[in-house]
């Protein structure tokens, strides 16, 4: 419903304005009358209304003064003047001033009606275009390809605390979710506006996905729009947990119970030592956010995540420097270290020699050991 107010200092005008027409029908709750501008400004903003239809000549603030404070309020406002037939040229400046459009008294209801239709279609397209708007936006915080704006989330009117549910499922795009505060982004991606006064409709989820064997993953919540990246990588991570396991249904990141496979990561570290690692890179690849997959890691390993992989390396450096014919550029690149000298300052450090002294050392103690045979 679109909300509407209505201003004039005649009682039987406001009356008439007011039940005179069946606004519900068009779409239109009337949530105020005013006798005067004051009482008007006083309702817009309080109610934020879409609509605003008041007379031009009024006591204390006008028309043309409500309207300029109106459209300073909301820009958005569509706001319709009624003037006496001799008061044309305030209609006119009106209309330089923002309103929307004027009628002359006496009223005729099919030509509010009229009026009121064309500007309703008009505040739903752009309530459409905002709402995509948003939602674009959303989208792009929520995949971290934009930096969460505090300012820019409470001019959209978002607060509380937030979540992201994730699924995936060939039939996934047919299930519609209509819950207020709940944006569905698309590409499997749901944004979950207050999201602590919906533990109810959380708790259907799960038997909702089951029943439409959809795969997906809730994250906790947070009160930080910062956060959303890090909810969305929770809410990845608990939904491929869930399709590892071949189940339907909604697993919630609290009642994971293994948040990372700690043997798949030292695989793919083992898999992938040669190429540019990052812990960021790995915590994206495993659905996990940058600080908890670092206090994992440290749990599982003793070391953190650069000291372990620098010590792999190493260890596979010793082995190509003891039994391969690469030079030390070449070796030093098979390692993931494009820059030669950094390579051998690393090794040096870890080693307490030079890559080639390492070489020549192992060689000689080869040889040693040949000649004791």
């Amino acid at each position: 419903m679109l909300r509407m107010v209505i201003a004039d200092d005649e009682w039987l005008i406001r009356e008439s304005l007011q039940y005179g027409i069946d606004w519900t029908t068009l779409g239109i709750e009337v949530v105020g009358t005013a006798a005067d501008g004051h009482e008007a400004i006083a309702l817009i903003k309080t109610e934020s209304p879409h609509l605003l239809v008041t007379d031009i000549r009024m006591p204390g603030v006008d028309g043309l003064e409500l309207i300029g404070v109106a459209k300073e309020l909301n820009p958005n406002l569509k706001s319709i003047i009624i003037s006496g037939f001799g008061e044309f040229e305030y209609a006119q400046k009106a209309l330089k001033i923002g309103a929307d459009d004027y009628l002359l008294k006496p009223i005729v209801d099919a030509d509010l009606i009229e009026i009121v239709n064309r500007l309703v279609c008009q505040v739903k397209v752009e309530e459409q275009d905002k709402q995509e708007k948003v939602n674009s936006y959303l989208l792009k915080v929520i995949r971290g390809e934009l930096k969460a704006d505090k300012l820019l989330f409470e001019q959209y009117g978002l607060s509380g605390q937030y979540g992201v549910i994730c699924w995936d499922s060939e039939s996934a795009d047919s299930l519609q979710i209509q819950e207020p505060g709940i944006k569905s982004l698309g590409q499997g991606i749901v944004f979950v506006e207050e999201a602590q006064q919906k533990q109810l409709f959380f708790k259907q989820l799960d038997g909702l996905f089951m029943n439409n064997k959809i795969i997906g993953g809730c994250s906790t919540f947070s009160n930080n729009c910062e956060d959303l990246h890090s909810l969305y990588k929770q809410a990845l991570m608990v939904k491929e947990q869930l399709k590892f396991s071949r189940e339907q249904g909604c697993l919630f990141y609290e009642h994971s119970h293994s948040p990372i496979n700690m043997e798949e990561v030292f695989l793919y570290i083992e898999e992938h030592y040669q190429e540019s690692l990052t812990l960021q890179s790995l915590a994206t690849k495993f659905y996990i956010s940058d600080s908890y997959f670092s206090r994992i890691f440290k749990q599982h390993t003793g070391k953190n995540f650069i000291e372990y992989v620098t010590d792999y390396r190493m260890k596979i450096a010793k082995d190509l420097l003891e039994y391969s014919l690469m030079k030390t550029n070449e070796v030093s690149m098979a390692v993931g270290y494009t820059d030669q000298r950094y390579f051998s300052q690393i090794f040096k450090k870890h080693v307490g020699m030079t890559p080639s002294l390492y070489r020549k050392l192992a060689k000689e103690e080869k040889i040693v050991e040949a000649r004791k045979r």
